[in-house]
Protein backbone atom coordinates (compact mmCIF):
# COMPACT_ATOMS: atom_id res chain seq x y z
CA UNK A 1 0.00 0.00 0.00
CA UNK A 2 2.84 2.52 1.04
CA UNK A 3 4.31 1.69 -2.61
CA UNK A 4 1.27 3.09 -4.25
CA UNK A 5 0.23 5.78 -2.09
CA UNK A 6 3.79 7.06 -3.18
CA UNK A 7 3.55 6.38 -6.45
CA UNK A 8 0.51 8.56 -6.31
CA UNK A 9 1.90 11.28 -4.24
CA UNK A 10 4.94 11.65 -6.02
CA UNK A 11 2.58 11.47 -9.80
CA UNK A 12 0.62 14.66 -7.69
CA UNK A 13 3.54 17.03 -7.24
CA UNK A 14 4.90 16.05 -10.71
CA UNK A 15 1.36 16.72 -12.64
CA UNK A 16 1.34 20.12 -10.12
CA UNK A 17 4.56 21.27 -11.84
CA UNK A 18 3.60 20.52 -14.87
CA UNK A 19 0.34 21.91 -15.06
CA UNK A 20 2.23 25.18 -13.56
CA UNK A 21 5.37 25.35 -16.05
CA UNK A 22 2.81 24.72 -19.22
CA UNK A 23 0.33 27.56 -18.23
CA UNK A 24 3.42 29.57 -18.43
CA UNK A 25 4.52 28.91 -21.93
CA UNK A 26 1.29 27.67 -23.28
CA UNK A 27 -1.46 29.73 -24.54
CA UNK A 28 -4.41 26.22 -23.76
CA UNK A 29 -3.49 23.41 -21.46
CA UNK A 30 -5.91 20.35 -20.96
CA UNK A 31 -5.49 17.27 -19.03
CA UNK A 32 -5.90 13.79 -19.78
CA UNK A 33 -6.88 14.52 -23.32
CA UNK A 34 -8.51 11.20 -25.29
CA UNK A 35 -6.35 11.63 -28.88
CA UNK A 36 -8.11 8.89 -30.08
CA UNK A 37 -9.86 5.93 -28.92
CA UNK A 38 -7.01 3.32 -27.10
CA UNK A 39 -4.68 7.01 -26.44
CA UNK A 40 -4.85 9.60 -23.23
CA UNK A 41 -2.07 11.33 -22.63
CA UNK A 42 -1.65 13.27 -19.03
CA UNK A 43 -1.35 17.07 -20.49
CA UNK A 44 -1.82 17.85 -23.96
CA UNK A 45 -1.04 22.06 -24.21
CA UNK A 46 -1.13 24.35 -27.37
CA UNK A 47 0.33 27.60 -28.48
CA UNK A 48 -0.33 29.17 -32.04
CA UNK A 49 2.63 30.49 -34.17
CA UNK A 50 2.66 33.69 -35.33
CA UNK A 51 1.77 35.25 -37.69
CA UNK A 52 -2.17 36.17 -38.65
CA UNK A 53 -4.80 34.21 -36.79
CA UNK A 54 -5.66 31.09 -39.27
CA UNK A 55 -1.97 31.00 -40.50
CA UNK A 56 -1.03 31.27 -36.61
CA UNK A 57 -3.24 28.52 -35.29
CA UNK A 58 -2.02 25.47 -38.16
CA UNK A 59 1.30 26.66 -37.73
CA UNK A 60 1.01 26.07 -33.61
CA UNK A 61 3.11 23.73 -31.69
CA UNK A 62 1.06 20.70 -29.50
CA UNK A 63 3.15 19.59 -26.42
CA UNK A 64 2.48 16.00 -25.63
CA UNK A 65 3.45 15.48 -21.53
CA UNK A 66 3.32 12.04 -20.06
CA UNK A 67 4.12 11.96 -16.33
CA UNK A 68 5.64 8.45 -14.98
CA UNK A 69 6.33 8.04 -11.11
CA UNK A 70 8.68 4.93 -11.11
CA UNK A 71 10.07 2.26 -13.52
CA UNK A 72 7.00 0.10 -12.99
CA UNK A 73 4.35 3.26 -13.81
CA UNK A 74 6.77 3.50 -16.94
CA UNK A 75 6.52 -0.15 -18.14
CA UNK A 76 2.79 -0.52 -17.65
CA UNK A 77 2.31 0.21 -20.90
CA UNK A 78 -0.25 2.68 -20.57
CA UNK A 79 0.65 6.41 -21.47
CA UNK A 80 3.56 6.47 -23.59
CA UNK A 81 2.06 8.81 -26.41
CA UNK A 82 4.81 10.79 -27.55
CA UNK A 83 2.42 12.33 -30.41
CA UNK A 84 2.70 15.99 -30.12
CA UNK A 85 5.16 18.61 -32.18
CA UNK A 86 7.28 18.71 -28.79
CA UNK A 87 6.82 15.46 -26.52
CA UNK A 88 8.25 15.66 -22.63
CA UNK A 89 8.15 12.69 -20.19
CA UNK A 90 8.31 13.84 -16.73
CA UNK A 91 9.81 11.57 -13.93
CA UNK A 92 11.65 11.93 -10.82
CA UNK A 93 15.89 12.14 -11.75
CA UNK A 94 16.26 8.29 -10.63
CA UNK A 95 14.13 6.80 -13.34
CA UNK A 96 15.41 9.13 -15.96
CA UNK A 97 19.25 8.08 -15.10
CA UNK A 98 18.03 4.40 -15.14
CA UNK A 99 16.12 5.02 -18.18
CA UNK A 100 19.16 6.00 -19.49
CA UNK A 101 21.61 3.76 -18.52
CA UNK A 102 19.35 0.96 -19.58
CA UNK A 103 18.88 2.45 -23.31
CA UNK A 104 15.01 3.00 -22.86
CA UNK A 105 15.05 6.72 -23.10
CA UNK A 106 11.47 7.35 -25.59
CA UNK A 107 12.60 8.82 -28.80
CA UNK A 108 12.40 12.17 -29.95
CA UNK A 109 11.12 13.42 -26.62
CA UNK A 110 12.33 15.68 -23.55
CA UNK A 111 12.87 14.07 -20.30
CA UNK A 112 12.21 16.46 -18.03
CA UNK A 113 13.05 16.17 -13.80
CA UNK A 114 12.78 18.89 -11.04
CA UNK A 115 16.47 19.94 -9.70
CA UNK A 116 17.13 20.22 -6.34
CA UNK A 117 14.99 23.43 -6.00
CA UNK A 118 12.21 21.66 -7.32
CA UNK A 119 11.75 23.07 -10.90
CA UNK A 120 11.51 21.20 -14.17
CA UNK A 121 14.63 20.88 -16.16
CA UNK A 122 15.62 18.97 -19.08
CA UNK A 123 17.82 15.89 -18.24
CA UNK A 124 17.78 13.89 -21.34
CA UNK A 125 16.87 15.17 -24.98
CA UNK A 126 16.55 12.77 -27.50
CA UNK A 127 14.16 14.61 -29.92
CA UNK A 128 15.34 16.08 -33.10
CA UNK A 129 15.03 20.10 -34.09
CA UNK A 130 12.30 20.13 -35.66
CA UNK A 131 10.76 16.45 -35.84
CA UNK A 132 7.57 16.57 -35.27
CA UNK A 133 5.66 13.05 -34.42
CA UNK A 134 2.37 14.92 -34.59
CA UNK A 135 0.02 12.50 -36.05
CA UNK A 136 -3.40 14.37 -35.91
CA UNK A 137 -4.66 17.98 -37.43
CA UNK A 138 -4.56 21.11 -35.77
CA UNK A 139 -7.95 21.05 -35.55
CA UNK A 140 -8.93 17.79 -34.82
CA UNK A 141 -6.13 17.95 -31.82
CA UNK A 142 -7.97 21.57 -30.25
CA UNK A 143 -11.08 19.35 -30.44
CA UNK A 144 -9.90 16.84 -27.99
CA UNK A 145 -8.07 19.43 -26.30
CA UNK A 146 -11.89 21.15 -25.41
CA UNK A 147 -14.06 18.16 -25.94
CA UNK A 148 -12.62 15.00 -24.68
CA UNK A 149 -10.25 15.91 -21.69
CA UNK A 150 -10.59 15.98 -17.69
CA UNK A 151 -10.08 19.75 -17.97
CA UNK A 152 -9.11 22.60 -19.98
CA UNK A 153 -7.40 25.74 -18.97
CA UNK A 154 -6.96 29.27 -21.23
CA UNK A 155 -3.42 30.72 -20.10
CA UNK A 156 -3.36 34.00 -22.28
CA UNK A 157 -5.51 36.33 -20.31
CA UNK A 158 -2.76 38.11 -19.50
CA UNK A 159 -1.33 38.67 -22.66
CA UNK A 160 -4.53 40.95 -23.09
CA UNK A 161 -5.06 42.56 -19.75
CA UNK A 162 -2.20 44.65 -18.69
CA UNK A 163 -0.97 43.94 -14.77
CA UNK A 164 -2.63 47.04 -13.08
CA UNK A 165 -5.57 47.29 -15.87
CA UNK A 166 -8.93 46.57 -16.34
CA UNK A 167 -10.59 43.74 -16.68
Amino acid sequence: MASDFNRRETTAELSGKVLKRLRKEFNLVSSEVWVDEAHRVDFVAYRPGSGYANASAERGTFCFVEVKSCMDDFTSGHGRTFEGDENWLVCPRELADALHEKMQLPRNCKVVCPDAAGRLRVAYDTSEYGQSSRKLSTAALLCQMILDSAESWRTSREVFYSEGGAE
